[in-house]
């Protein structure tokens, strides 16, 4: 039954045909014992070909094996091209201008328009591709993430015994004693260890930043040419006095700032310069960006060898690293930190690159409210008082070899001490104290126990039996929100692992007071 609402069918098929080509978003080609014939606007598009230059090649002749196979290792980028063809062979459509873009061709599909005709589409993987390398990145990140927090933790209780008994010995020698300056540069190389296992923590459970408000010129000035010193390398800096603060954490920031100019002096082995400028970009309002929102661009730019167009888009990636010396020795990790960093921080890095001209990295941080804390509001601590020997001091840590430094230290410094191997015996052992009629001038709860009851969990306990216990939170994850936030827990202070015997001196005096 005719509806007259409808238009009649259209007798014209052939230019149905065109019309359905013409609006595919996928490429099709149409061949003609394996010769193109006709091919889309999407494929040519794809290709950056004009339909002329196209017409009467074989369709094999613009195909070629991926590169880089292992560039896409999701079961969904594997490429197969025909029938007969490997289903895991990757395969590129090599475009007018040379490039070589993922892609992946679909086998014949009906019957064509006429004898010897086969319809192929041709489908652009390079978004998919893309996803695909981000997801492999975030699980890599994610499987370090896991690694590290563990690693760090282990390491710090290792540097804590180490740099503890160091500092302990360096107080029983005079100043001038060669074994006091032999000890003080063990101490020195330990204090780099420190700094690496600082930047595992970037990537672990424990590394939200606890950001201030500051000042980018005294940070970016601080972190650039602490980077760069003993180098060739000179540096220049535009920071406009009214560059707008931003919201960080200063030791995070640092520690980013600090493996993108390493990048940048790398890849200028002979000398250069390197320009630092800063921006404030106003952003103005949008769907996707709310009224007033605005944010600071900081700019990086060296002289160097530049990246090549094929890995800039791996350069971010961990592990990923084209160097074969310098302070990272290959491992890839810089520039990955270095953008976990910035993420954390609610921002994006990017790159732009030429080979032989240099690379030009650029930060985005959302711009922050308020003012910056003044400079200097933060003074250096006066050298902790001695305590008498009746204050006595409750230890409570899983590790043996930290309790038995803790207890050292302790004793070096005028306290009596004990020590409990988890919250359970320090509760057990607080609580025969009250029964005896005494309590401890302070607690050292350590965070983390295997298999026992943790600081959180003590601290509880303790305030239970003790309202007025003056606590002390020690931890590897120097970063947990319960070394960061301490009092929000109920600790009075807290000491990161590893730490030396002024640190915890001056700690416990403050405590005690």
């Amino acid at each position: 039954m005719k509806n007259a609402g409808n238009p009649a069918p259209c007798a014209d098929w052939g230019a149905m045909w065109a019309e359905l080509l013409r609006q595919l978003p996928e490429g099709v080609a149409l061949l003609e014992d394996g010769h193109i014939r006709e091919a889309n606007p999407a494929l040519l598009q794809m290709g950056g070909y004009a339909l002329d230059e196209l017409e009467g090649r074989s369709l094999d002749c613009l195909l070629e094996a991926d590169p880089d196979p292992d560039s896409g290792k999701d079961a969904e980028l594997l490429l197969s091209h025909g029938a007969q063809a490997d289903p895991r062979t990757a395969v590129c459509l090599r475009t007018r201008s040379g490039q070589l873009r993922p892609v992946q061709v679909l086998p014949e599909f009906g019957q064509g328009r006429g004898r010897g005709w086969q319809p192929v589409v041709v489908r652009d993987l390079t978004e998919r591709q893309a996803m695909a390398r981000e997801r492999l990145k975030t699980r890599q990140l994610a499987s370090l993430a896991a690694l590290s927090g563990g690693i760090a933790h282990d390491y710090n209780n290792l540097l804590t015994a180490i740099m503890g008994n160091i500092s302990l010995a360096m107080t029983y020698l005079d100043p001038g004693d060669h074994l006091h300056a032999l000890l003080n540069q063990a101490q020195e190389a330990s204090l780099i260890a420190k700094e690496l296992t600082n930047r595992l923590i970037t990537f672990s459970r424990g590394g939200a930043p606890a950001k201030k408000i500051v000042r980018l010129a005294p940070l970016i000035e601080g972190a650039v040419e602490f980077a760069l010193s003993g180098s060739s390398v000179t540096v220049d800096f535009s920071i406009p006095d009214d560059a707008w603060c931003v919201a960080v954490d200063h030791a995070q920031m640092t520690q980013a700032l600090h493996h993108l100019v390493i990048n940048a002096r790398e890849s200028m082995p002979d000398g250069g310069l390197i320009q630092v400028e800063v921006t404030n970009v106003e952003v103005p309002p949008s769907a996707r960006a709310p009224e007033g929102a605005a944010s600071v661009r900081i700019d990086i730019r060296d002289e160097g060898q530049g990246i090549p167009p094929d890995l800039q888009e791996r350069i971010f990636d961990p592990y990923f690293s084209t160097k074969t010396k310098g302070d990272q020795k290959g491992l890839g990790l810089g520039l990955s930190i270095a953008e976990s960093i910035v993420k954390r921080h609610g921002g994006s890095l990017r790159v732009v690159s030429r080979v032989g001209q240099g690379s030009c990295f650029t930060i985005d941080l959302p711009a922050a409210r308020g003012e910056a804390d003044p400079p200097g509001a933060t003074r250096p601590s006066a050298a902790p008082a001695m305590v008498p020997r009746s204050a006595t001091v409750l230890v409570m840590d899983d590790e043996s070899m930290i309790r038995e430094l803790a207890i050292n230290l302790l004793q070096r410094l005028g306290y009596a001490a004990e020590a409990a191997r988890d919250g359970e015996e320090a509760l057990a052992l607080y609580a025969k104290a009250l029964k005896g009629g005494h309590r401890y001038d302070a607690v050292i709860l350590d965070l983390t126990v295997r298999g026992g009851m943790g600081g959180k969990e003590t601290i509880r306990g303790l305030q239970a039996m003790d309202p007025q216990v003056r606590a002390i939170v020690s931890s590897g994850y120097a970063d947990d929100p319960g070394v960061t936030s301490y009092r929000d827990y109920g600790f009075c202070g807290a000491v990161a692992k590893p730490y030396r015997i002024h640190e915890l001196a001056q700690k416990l005096a403050e405590v005690i007071r």
